[in-house]
């Protein structure tokens, strides 16, 4: 599961891991629980791995962890670089308008790590991220993460309860099993 910040793949990955009976693997919830324990807001520990010298190592430690999961263990993987680092698997990317992204973000109230103070600043930090993976990504891997021909299945999540958007995703996957 991939997708932009916001765009419900936590929520979603959370869902299709207890209706499909898997496991859910969070690698933004890994990072988040780490920038805590660094006493960091999200966005602080997001800075900190923009940074060069930490940019190889960060996104590496996620990558070789991602790349050891067994594709066939029933697992749900909300990661932005899962696509790349499990390539046998189901690829789902949950796309989303900036705006209601921001929406989303601002009105989560057990998202931990992240602190703003209005909407439009969870919109302007919201793409500021989007931008700042894509072009991570695109030097340390060659991949572009907003290229969506990387998965199985797009879905538009904009105007859309999870509910909704799990069952459009089992529907396709139940498929894609065949």
């Amino acid at each position: 599961m991939s997708g932009k910040a916001g765009s419900g793949k936590g929520t979603v990955s959370k869902l299709l891991a207890e209706k499909l009976d898997y496991k859910y693997i969070s690698i933004g919830n890994m990072k988040r629980e780490l920038a805590t324990t660094m006493g960091l807001t999200i966005s602080e520990f997001n800075a900190l791995w923009e940074l060069p010298e930490n940019r190889e190592s960060f996104d590496l430690k996620y990558e070789e962890y991602q790349k050891n999961l067994d594709v066939n263990d029933g697992l749900i993987l909300d990661s932005r670089l899962g696509f790349y680092c499990q390539p046998k698997a189901f690829k789902v990317y949950l796309d989303v308008s900036d705006e209601e992204a921001a929406r989303r973000i601002f009105g989560d109230k057990e998202r931990t790590g992240d602190a703003y103070n209005s909407l439009q600043a969870v919109q302007d930090a919201t793409e500021k991220r989007n931008q700042d993976d894509i072009h991570r990504y695109k030097e340390l891997y060659n991949i572009d993460l907003s290229n969506k021909a990387n998965f199985n299945l797009v879905v538009d999540t904009d105007g859309k309860i999870p509910q909704q958007v799990a069952e459009e995703i089992i529907s396709v996957f139940t498929q894609f099993q065949k």
